[in-house]
Order: C-alpha cells, then sequence, then structure tokens
C-alpha cells in the first residue's frame, strides 16, 4: 500500500472513532472553539496580566469593537501612543510592567535595561545551534531556540518565584537577539 493511502485511511479512521454526538455538547455544556452560545469567548483562568476586549455588550445583543489589548490594566494603545510620543522603544518598560505589575520609575527602569542587557548575549553554542537551524518560519526558530535553552539551564525545573524570574528575564533578555539570528536565517534562505 501506498504511505499516502494509509494516511488517508488512518485520518478517516480517526475521524469517525473520535465523532460525538452534538447533543453531547449541550448536554455536558461543553464549549466549542472556547466560545459561549453567543458568541462570546469562555473564561479560561483568571489573571491580572492581560485582557483582550472585542465586543460590547448592547441591548440588541453583542456588537463587535476594535480589539483593545490591556496589559495590567492599562491600555496598550495608551502606553504605544506615550511610548511613540516620547520617541521611545519601551521594551523594557513593558517586560516590567508584565512581570511586577507596576511601571517603573526611571531608577527602576535603570536598572532593569541594565538587568536585561546583562543577559543578552546567547553562549556560543546556542548562537551556533541557532545559525544551523533551517527554516522560514521565525516564531518556529525562536520556539526551537527556547526549546533549546532549556538544556543549558542550570536549574530549569525549580518552578519557585525566584527561579520563574529568572527564567523570565533570561528569555526577554536573549529574545531580541534570537529574533535578529532567526530573521537572518530567514533571509539567506529565501
Amino acid at each position: 500500500m501506498k504511505k499516502e493511502y494509509i494516511v488517508y485511511k488512518l485520518s478517516e479512521c480517526a475521524k469517525q472513532a473520535c465523532r460525538i454526538d452534538n447533543e453531547l455538547f449541550t448536554k455536558f455544556n461543553v464549549k466549542r472553539g472556547l466560545r459561549n452560545e453567543d458568541g462570546t469567548g469562555v473564561l479560561v483562568g483568571l489573571t491580572k496580566i492581560g485582557n483582550v476586549v472585542g465586543y460590547e455588550r448592547t441591548e440588541k445583543g453583542l456588537k463587535p469593537i476594535p480589539g483593545k489589548l490591556f496589559y495590567r490594566g492599562y491600555d496598550l494603545d495608551d502606553i504605544a501612543h506615550a511610548l511613540l510620543k516620547e520617541k521611545r522603544f519601551g521594551f523594557e518598560e513593558v517586560a516590567y510592567l508584565l512581570l511586577s505589575g507596576e511601571l517603573p520609575d526611571s531608577e527602576q527602569l535603570d536598572a532593569f535595561k541594565e538587568l536585561i542587557n546583562d543577559n543578552m548575549a546567547l553562549d556560543k553554542k546556542t548562537t551556533m545551534n541557532i545559525i544551523d537551524l533551517e527554516g522560514q518560519n521565525i516564531m518556529n526558530i525562536l520556539a526551537r531556540s527556547v526549546l533549546e535553552m532549556y538544556t543549558f539551564d542550570p536549574n530549569p525545573d525549580d518552578i519557585s518565584r525566584d527561579n520563574l524570574m529568572r527564567q523570565s528575564i533570561e528569555l526577554i533578555s536573549k529574545f531580541p537577539t534570537i529574533i535578529a539570528y532567526a530573521y537572518s536565517i530567514y533571509r539567506h534562505s529565501m
């Protein structure tokens, strides 16, 4: 048998074996595609980190609105407009906000920028491994790079708050470098 036919037959068998009667979704109040019956999103967790608003409730039902993204209660549009007005990038400022829940004052921001800069460089082995990656999907290269960094982490499985913060800062610090390498790979694979 040809490989394509076997894959097709297995796919068809899986489709039949995984079929669920529609009435069971209603009976057990199962949400399809993380949507309620009225089209609103299903609450899947509680967080004070981010929120997305894509509709308003009116007397006539739901009214779609241009999406609004909030970080720690701050409207991201407001943050972006302030940064543009002041001709600043804001990478470290927004990272600090996401991590701590508050916007940094100038002293905190300077210290955080120094911490980011101190952790930005990649070790030689990681750099060489990233350069050896192939692909045209920058997000895929970023994901594979993050997975590889796990192998070099001195304490990868420690889930204490302090260790998770260290890992977060190291990842945030290294992302711009990894993305630059990934973009270079993308450009040379075209």
